[in-house]
């Protein structure tokens, strides 16, 4: 088994998973209850980890990288043209004054 993804936040490491099994890999999570034990050992080692067996690793780390690039979280900031406020790169309008963003 080869961990594949980590997150600080087990739904993160869950909806992963989905992503995997809809791709038809299985893969399993450990660390679910380990945040405990953080102070003891390092904090991103304590985080949730997902792991795939040695043969679909190379597949499920394209498909990992493929979800994060594809996830609103690396979708660009857009400014404003009214109010000059950041608007994350996929909503169509201002959170802050509802003007339209192309």
């Amino acid at each position: 088994m080869v961990k594949v993804y980590s997150a600080q936040i087990l739904a993160l490491v869950e909806n992963m998973k989905n992503v995997l099994k809809m791709h038809e890999i299985e893969s399993n999570i450990t660390n679910q209850y380990l945040s405990a034990a953080v102070g003891e050992i390092p904090p991103h080692e304590a985080w949730p980890q997902l792991w795939v067996a040695d043969q679909d690793f190379e597949r499920a780390k394209k498909i990992v990288e493929e979800a994060l690039r594809d996830s609103p979280e690396s979708q660009e900031m857009l400014i404003c043209p009214k109010c000059g406020e950041e608007v994350e790169g996929h909503f169509a309008e201002c959170w802050n004054c509802g003007t339209t963003i192309n």
